[in-house]
């Protein structure tokens, strides 16, 4: 009788505050990212909430391990990302650890944080 180490696995509770976030305008998209060939790709796990505040704050259960956290803020609520011809994101973005990049999409390993404790709290300024 085999049981997935997965579901075995201890949910770790993680706070994630979204600061710099445009009061009254469309929702917040958090993404989380458990490997990097899936990165900016396909989420493991998405939370959307509506914009009511400047500090957006979210709560998730994840299981202890290493994952990249994606922020932006749907002004229009489309469900993506707007970007311009050159792939440069037109609304408001922000990742696990506040990389910014220079010039291009940032990668796994830029945004990879570590998650072990429980409520620990991650702070991301969009940008």
């Amino acid at each position: 009788m085999g049981v997935s180490y997965f579901t075995n696995a201890q949910q770790v509770k993680t706070n994630v505050d979204v600061y710099n976030v445009q009061k009254g305008k469309g929702t917040v998209v958090l993404n989380v990212y458990d490997k990097k060939e899936n990165f900016l790709k396909r989420a493991c796990f998405t939370k959307v909430q509506k914009v009511n505040q400047e500090t957006m704050k979210f709560q998730i259960d994840l299981p202890r391990g290493t994952y990249a956290i994606t922020v932006f803020q749907d002004l229009d609520t489309n469900g993506k990302l707007n970007s311009n011809w050159l792939g440069m994101p037109k609304e408001p973005v922000g990742n696990s650890t506040n990389f910014l990049p220079d010039g291009g999409a940032p990668t796994f390993r830029d945004c990879a944080v570590y998650i072990l404790n429980n409520d620990a709290t991650i702070k991301i300024n969009l940008y």
